[in-house]
């Protein structure tokens, strides 16, 4: 059973659009939806978890690419509570256009469910339209993880994380940009799976409280 709830919306601006296949959404919680084969920014101290919790939401293969001191900090004991550590495939990229070109073609790539870039600062419009493209080819999800500044870019939402320092803890997921939908801000709790192991029964517990 998953239950969420939003607190604070505005309808989206369309802004510049690109005219994309469709390949459905997907849905984490409640309202809270995810186009596929597209690339969606996400910014914050807890981006990594946002990413996280999306591909559990998924089946198949995760391509996790990024320098070696953030991609190597991933430790399996912590995620396989979200789900299973087999499904990551860790790629280390040493420049930012190694990141980026991986990432291009780790969407390209058949059975990539869900691909995960993380950059210093995120891709400029066109290297985001590239990126756009390959994600659509395949349908598969990109999200880019972005440490520094947000430029300008097709991305099709944007989204701040941040880690809720209370004794129930969770976290704070604020949409801030998003080509089609409503824009808004969740305070989200992890419960886990029926079984414990949400990565098989595709169970995405999640409750919703104001925010501070």
């Amino acid at each position: 059973m998953t239950e969420i709830g939003q607190h604070q919306g505005a309808l989206a601006s369309a802004g510049e659009t690109i005219a994309p296949r469709h390949h459905g959404d997907l849905l984490i919680a409640g309202p809270l939806r995810l186009r596929k084969g597209r690339v969606h920014e996400v910014l914050g101290d807890s981006a990594d978890m946002f990413a996280i919790i999306v591909a559990s939401r998924l089946s198949g293969h995760v391509v996790w690419i990024g320098p070696a001191h953030d991609v190597e900090s991933l430790a399996p004991t912590a995620l396989q509570a979200f789900l299973d550590p087999a499904r990551i495939i860790l790629t280390v990229g040493t420049t930012r256009n190694e990141v980026l070109w991986a990432g291009e073609q780790a969407l390209r790539a058949p059975g990539s469910c869900c691909v995960v870039m993380e950059l210093r600062d995120g891709p400029d419009l066109t290297a985001s339209r590239r990126l756009q493209i390959a994600a659509e080819e395949t349908g598969a999800l990109g999200l880019t993880l972005i440490s520094g500044r947000a430029h300008t870019s097709a991305a099709q939402t944007r989204w701040v994380c941040t880690a809720v320092e209370t004794p129930a803890g969770g976290w704070h997921w604020r949409c801030i940009k998003s080509r089609q939908g409503d824009l808004g801000a969740w305070h989200v709790t992890w419960s886990g799976g029926e079984d414990g192991k949400p990565w098989k029964t595709g169970t995405l517990h999640l409750a919703a409280a104001p925010s501070p």
